[in-house]
């Protein structure tokens, strides 16, 4: 019985030992997970968006002292962009790859069809938008761009 053991203990140790680590690009990598809430009342709300995140060399976030933001989304009906910092994410292990997942804090956009602009507008129609993100490292390799699922803009 001991032998069996110390057989079974050692095939998982071998097993282990095989595994790689992953190997990213060191570009970073996105790819959007999901909102709080799809639902959102103009000027009103805030919502989360959660993106998920692999590189290569571990170099995400931005330090303290540096006065760029790292993250970009950009408004699909017109274009603009708000910028935020994500703050150095430390390395684990030996493995130079990280993953994980970043989520954002966002204040609801204003609706382009309230007179005046975002105002409340009785029988207004709901928008429809989605935000694309963008991240950079530390030595400003930029990300690919993905999307948002849409989202309903509340105007009244």
């Amino acid at each position: 019985m001991k032998n069996i053991v110390l057989l079974f203990v050692l095939s998982v140790w071998c097993i282990a030992a095989c595994v790689q680590p992953p190997d990213y690009p060191i570009e970073p990598e996105i790819e959007f997970v999901s909102l709080s809430k799809s639902d959102i009342r103009q000027n009103v709300d805030t919502f989360r968006i959660t993106f998920a995140y692999t590189d290569g060399d571990g170099d995400i976030g931005i330090d303290p002292a540096s006065p760029d933001n790292n993250v970009i989304i950009t408004d699909s009906r017109t274009g603009s962009s708000d910028s935020f910092r994500v703050p150095v994410v430390p390395q684990q292990g030996v493995a130079n790859g990280i993953s994980g997942e970043i989520t954002l804090l966002v204040f609801a956009s204003c609706c382009l069809n309230s007179t005046p602009i975002c105002t409340a507008t009785p029988n207004a129609d709901p928008e429809e938008m989605t935000y694309s993100i963008q991240m950079f490292d530390r030595a400003g390799n930029a990300s690919n761009v993905t999307q948002t699922s849409p989202i309903r803009l509340i105007c009244n």
